[in-house]
């Protein structure tokens, strides 16, 4: 039996407290409106969340870094007057095969470990970076504005404008670099770049990120974006942690949207966005409350929003069927590790160095990522899968008890739906085995330091966390699926076609 509020309406209710929905909350309540956030689970934050997943070890549980961030909205919303606190990591490290290689601050360093590979790649490497950055900037100066609509009016001429601007500002060559990269596969250009294969391997691994696709398929290096269009306090490219967990950053905007007025509810599960005459009215609740507002934020992706809470009758067909062809990413899945001590690493001296306080990625070649693909591709796990490996309480004591560990793990190139008719509840425990047995490859001792471990699988981000098909970007980066086209050109300016409804 639910309740109606009739008499106390909000200026604007947000369906989900991730962190794209606090924001929205923070801003929306700066701006004197008064709004109320619904999430569904009983911690705000989503996907950006830090919890305590064995008896005294606390980890970020699916979002693990902080990058594409603006450092506006971190002024703006006053974040780190809220306990936001970032932290700088001491490097990278790559892993393919037998062989490593570990980047830092240190040029003279880096060139040295390149030069173990190849003569020419880190020159190459450095010519690289400098044009990603330079034609990145095309695509970072829209992070900020209203993606223009296909059907132009007046001010969608001047966003265009603005976009021609940014690349008519690039030289002929850089303008050539930004055309090959939108619709070259990252393999030929990967190939077109450099000679070694572990550079190869290693550029070949970051196009992972927001893809679902051969190497070879053309636009396969859009994702190469994702990192360039990063930044930390206007430093390109640039990852941190977040002490105290990624759940600091979500309880800061929370904290934040509260001192500004914004309520927010927990264990608040939305049913339906309710929708009369083609406008939004309000939301019905799991529990069959109904709460209206003059606008509904969606914090959802669009496949859910659109196919799951807005009721069919409300949608043109055309929209839906558009909508339902949205191209999920390929399935992650989390595994976090609590340890009883330090992990060595093969390539390293025993005991704690700064391989340990760094980003650590772990890969097959490019020939071993091709063949991930299609593995996953027919419902199967890979052989070697993409591991991204952080060891946050080397850089934050506060996560886990003294002389222990905290250690995350994302698994990428997995199948949502598994071969045979299998479920991931069925088989989350032996991929989680497979993972840690690859792992010792790297880290002969891991598996003796393991004291707990929390697997959550693809069917687990989906009906705990709300991905769609575990997809942590809600919906691939193709060509056809960004900047005017995402999620839906008639719904890409944060409208949609329902009044009301963003």
């Amino acid at each position: 039996m639910g309740w109606e509020n009739m008499n106390d309406q909000y200026d604007a209710i947000i369906v989900g407290g991730g962190h794209n929905g606090l924001t929205a909350a923070g801003y929306l309540g700066k701006a004197g409106l008064k709004t109320l956030v619904l999430e569904r689970r009983p911690v705000v934050g989503g996907s950006v969340v830090t919890e305590e997943f064995y008896p005294g070890y606390r980890i970020s549980t699916i979002s693990y870094v902080v990058s594409l961030l603006q450092s506006k909205v971190i002024k703006d919303l006053e974040l780190k007057h809220h306990g936001f606190e970032m932290i700088k990591m001491d490097g990278t490290l790559s892993i393919c095969q037998d062989d490593y290689l570990f980047f830092n601050e240190d040029d003279e360093h880096n060139r040295k470990e390149v030069e173990r590979f190849s003569r020419t790649d880190y020159d190459a490497i450095e010519t690289f970076e400098d044009m990603f950055q330079s034609v990145a900037g095309v695509i970072r100066n829209q992070m900020l504005r209203e993606p223009p609509k296909l059907d132009a009016g007046l001010s969608d001429l001047l966003s265009l404008g603005r976009i021609g601007l940014d690349v008519h500002r690039l030289t002929p060559e850089l303008r050539h670099r930004l055309l090959q990269i939108l619709t070259s596969s990252a393999y030929d250009l990967i190939e077109r770049w450099f000679e070694s294969p572990m550079i190869k391997s290693m550029y070949g691994a970051a196009c992972f990120s927001g893809n679902y696709a051969s190497l070879r398929q053309p636009g396969s290096a859009i994702p190469l974006f994702h990192s360039s269009i990063g930044e930390i306090d206007g430093e390109r490219g640039a990852w941190r942690m977040v002490k105290g967990g990624m759940g600091a950053l979500t309880q800061a905007m929370a904290s934040f949207a509260r001192s500004k007025g914004v309520e927010i509810r927990t264990d608040a599960p939305v049913k339906k966005i309710l929708v009369k005459n083609g406008c939004a009215t309000g939301v019905q609740l799991e529990s069959g409350d109904v709460i209206h507002g003059r606008c509904v934020v969606a914090n959802t992706d669009p496949k859910r929003t659109f196919l799951t809470l807005v009721d069919s009758e409300h949608l043109d067909p055309e929209f839906a069927k558009d909508i339902k062809q949205i191209r999920m990413g390929h399935a992650s899945w989390r595994l976090n590790l609590a340890l009883k001590g330090l992990p060595d690493i093969r390539f390293f001296p025993s005991g704690e160095g700064p391989w340990h306080r760094s980003a650590i990625c772990i890969f097959p070649d490019i020939q071993g990522q091709e063949a991930n693909y299609f593995a996953a591709a027919t419902g199967h796990f890979p052989k070697d899968p993409r591991l991204e490996i952080t060891i946050p309480s080397t850089l934050d004591d506060t996560l886990a008890p003294p002389g222990h560990h905290v250690m995350t793990v994302l698994a990428k190139y997995y199948p949502f739906e598994l071969a045979g008719g299998f479920s991931w509840d069925d088989a989350k425990e032996d991929a989680a085995d497979q993972v840690i047995a690859y792992m010792t490859k790297a880290m002969p001792h891991l598996k003796e330091l393991i004291v707990g471990r929390q697997i959550i699988s693809p069917l687990d981000l989906e009906k705990e966390y709300g991905l769609t098909q575990a997809d942590i970007f809600h919906g691939r980066h193709d060509l056809d699926q960004i900047l005017s086209m995402r999620p839906h050109p008639q719904a890409a300016q944060y409208r949609t076609p329902i009044k009301n409804l963003y």
